[in-house]
C-alpha cells in the first residue's frame, strides 16, 4: 500500500517534535556537565574531604574526567545500536541513562557519612554519564540532518550546539536562583544538590518526547541494506575519525574553558558565585542566539568560513581577553570576555556537527559522529579543568588559560581546511574501496 505524504500542517509539527527531541537531551548532557564544573567546590567539600582544598578540588576535576573515559565505548555501543535499530529508540535509551547518572550526585551520602564509598559512587555515576552522552550526539545530530532539507541542514544541525548552549544558560540560570535563596554556607552544605534533582526534571519529559517522534526516512532506507560490521567501517572511515577528532580539540576545549569559567572566577579572579553564574548565564544567552543564526548563514556560504573565522580569531584574541579580565576582574567584564569567546565559538561550533555530519553515510553516521565526538571529547574536554588548573598551579600565571585555548584553535584550523568537500547526504551511500 502507498505511503500517504503527510500534510503541511504534520510535517511542521513533527519538524518541531524533532528539533526538541534532538535538542533535550544536548541540554540535559551539558546541564549535569556544567553543574558539576560550577558547583564544584561544594562537590569536593562534599565527596573529596581532604586536609588541602587544593587536593579535594583536583580529585573533583579527576572524578569528573572520570566520566570522559566511558564516553568512546558508549559512542561505539549505542552508536551501533542507533545505526541497527534506529535513532528514536537509541535517544530514548540515552536519555534513561543520563537521567540515572545525574541522579547520583544528587542522593549520593556526603564522604563524612560513608567514607571512601562516596567518591567511589560519584565516580560510577560520572561513568555511567559519560557512556550515555557518549551515543547521545552522534543519533542527535543524524536525526537532525537526516529531517531537514538539503538548503536548512546547517540551521537544523546548528541547534546541536544550540541546546548546549540552552544547558549551560540553564546551569547559570539555576545556580543564580540557589546563590539567591541560600547562602555560600548553605550551597555548600547541601543546597547545590538541587541543582541535580531540577535537572531530573528534564528527564521524563524528553523521554516522552523521543518515543513519539517518527523514524527518519533516511534510516528506514538504509536500513533495507545488509549492515557492515563495526571493525571493518572503523578502518574503512580512519582517515575520516581521525579528522572528526582533530575538529573536536577547539570544539571541545573553547566549551569546557567556558564552563571552566566559574571555577575561574572564584578562585582566581576572587569574584563572589553570583558573579561567576551572571558569567555562566551570559555564555549560554549568547549561543542559544548566535548558533542557529550562524548555522543559517552556513547554508549560504558553506560551513569552512564560519569555522576558520571563528578559530584563527580565538587564536588572536584570547590571551587579551584573559589579560583584560584579569586586569579588570568585575562581573560585567567577565560577563563581556565569556561572551565574546561564546560568539567566536559559534561561528566554530554551530557548523561543526553539519561537517561531521557529511564524514559518514547513513549507515555509519551515528557511530561515526558519536565516536569523533566521544573521543574527541575524552582526550581534550574531560582534562581541560584538570589541565588548566594544574597549570596555573605550576606556572603561578592565571593568565596560561588563554596561551591553551590559542592553541586549540589553531589545531583546529588544520583538519577544517583538509575535510572532504562533502554535502549531508541523507541517501544511502554505497559501500566503497577500503583504502580512501
Amino acid at each position: 500500500m502507498r505511503r500517504i505524504p503527510p500534510s503541511p500542517r504534520e510535517s511542521a509539527a513533527t519538524g518541531v517534535k524533532t528539533f526538541a527531541a534532538a535538542s533535550i537531551g544536548n541540554l540535559l548532557e551539558i546541564y549535569d556537565f556544567i553543574a558539576y564544573g560550577i558547583f564544584a567546590v561544594p562537590i569536593s567539600r562534599t565527596f573529596f574531604a581532604t586536609h588541602s582544598e587544593f587536593v579535594s578540588l583536583l580529585l573533583t576535576f579527576i572524578t569528573f574526567a572520570v566520566g570522559f573515559v566511558a564516553r568512546p565505548l558508549g559512542a561505539l555501543v549505542l552508536g551501533l545500536y542507533a545505526d541497527r535499530a534506529g535513532r528514536r529508540r537509541a535517544l530514548s535509551l540515552t536519555l534513561l541513562l543520563m537521567a540515572a547518572g545525574t541522579l547520583v550526585p544528587a542522593v549520593c551520602p556526603p564522604y563524612a557519612a560513608i567514607g571512601i564509598a562516596a567518591p567511589v559512587i560519584v565516580a560510577c555515576g560520572r561513568l555511567l554519564q559519560g557512556f550515555s552522552a557518549g551515543g547521545e550526539i552522534g543519533g542527535a545530530v543524524a536525526l537532525l540532518v537526516e529531517n531537514a532539507p538539503e538548503s536548512r541542514k546547517g540551521f537544523a544541525s546548528s541547534f546541536q550546539q544550540m541546546s548546549q548552549g540552552g544547558g549551560a544558560m540553564l546551569a547559570g540560570l539555576v545556580g543564580l536562583m540557589l546563590t539567591h535563596l541560600f547562602t555560600d554556607a548553605q550551597i555548600t552544605g547541601g543546597a547545590w544538590r538541587l541543582a541535580f534533582v531540577f535537572g531530573l526534571l528534564i528527564g521524563p519529559v524528553g523521554w516522552y518526547v523521543r518515543r513519539s517522534i517518527p523514524e527518519t526516512a533516511a534510516f528506514e532506507r538504509a536500513s533495507l541494506q545488509r549492515k557492515a560490521d563495526l571493525w571493518p567501517q572503523l578502518v574503512l572511515y580512519r582517515w575520516r575519525l581521525l579528522g572528526g577528532i582533530g575538529i573536536l580539540v577547539f570544539w571541545t576545549i573553547a566549551t569546557y574553558v567556558s564552563n571552566y569559567f566559574t571555577t575561574y572566577a572564584v578562585r582566581e579572579l576572587h569574584l563572589s558565585l553570583f558573579d561567576s553564574y551572571l558569567g555562566q548565564l551570559g555564555y549560554g544567552i549568547t549561543m542559544v542566539i548566535a548558533c542557529p543564526l550562524i548555522g543559517a548563514l552556513s547554508d549560504r556560504i558553506g560551513v569552512r568560513k564560519p569555522m576558520l573565522v571563528g578559530a584563527l580569531a580565538t587564536a588572536v584574541a584570547a590571551y587579551p581577553l584573559f589579560w583584560f579580565l584579569a586586569q579588570h576582574p568585575n562581573r560585567f567584564t567577565l560577563i563581556a570576555v565569556q561572551m565574546v569567546i561564546s560568539i567566536l565559538l559559534a561561528c566554530y561550533a554551530a557548523c561543526a556537527s553539519n561537517m561531521l555530519a557529511s564524514f559518514f553515510p547513513v549507515q555509519f553516521r551515528a557511530t561515526g559522529v558519536g565516536f569523533s565526538y566521544a573521543t574527541g571529547v575524552t582526550i581534550f574536554g574531560g582534562l581541560t579543568p584538570l589541565l588548566v588548573t594544574s597549570l596555573i598551579a605550576v606556572t603561578g600565571d592565571k593568565l596560561v588559560i588563554g596561551y591553551y585555548l590559542a592553541a586549540a584553535a589553531l589545531v583546529s584550523c588544520i583538519p577544517v581546511v583538509l575535510s572532504p568537500r562533502t554535502h549531508t547526504s541523507s541517501q544511502p551511500q554505497a559501500p566503497v574501496a577500503l583504502t580512501e
